[in-house]
């Protein structure tokens, strides 16, 4: 079958690139462009294209789900070894605790809402040393 002449218009850097991955193969340039082209146009292969990148991002979701388990997990023996090691106060000192713990509750969702809307996609690792609400700039780990 005849081929049909073309002329293609190419960035200096997507040139670069088609020539760099047809020398690498020991293939003409234009057998390249004529598979780079094809694949672009064909339905199978933007279908093999669509399910390997559905396949990493389930790959993602795995690995998040199984983060979240993880975290969920961690915090759940952290809990019952806080409490194992904490004994409840006596009825004289909870009304004290109780306030103080609200007022201490009451701080940390001010300053989460804050960090919230100042950066939503902040990750907490990597701001952990940070300043912590009334903590001097001196003091710290």
């Amino acid at each position: 079958m005849k081929k049909i002449r073309m002329t293609v218009y190419l960035d200096p850097k997507v040139h670069d690139d088609l020539r760099a991955y047809a020398g690498a193969r020991r293939q003409p340039l234009s057998i390249m462009a004529e598979a780079a082209v094809a694949a672009f146009v064909d339905p199978e292969q933007k279908e093999i294209a669509m399910l390997r990148r559905l396949g990493k991002i389930e790959r993602q979701l795995d690995r998040l789900t199984r983060d979240s388990n993880i975290s969920i997990e961690a915090f759940m023996v952290y809990i019952w070894l806080w409490l194992a090691a904490n004994p409840p106060l006596p009825d004289s000192a909870a009304a004290t605790a109780r306030a103080s713990a609200t007022q201490r509750y009451d701080e940390f969702m001010e300053t989460l809402g804050q960090r919230l809307a100042k950066a939503p996609g902040r990750s907490v690792e990597n701001s952990r040393f940070e300043k912590m609400p009334g903590e001097d700039r001196g003091a710290g780990p």
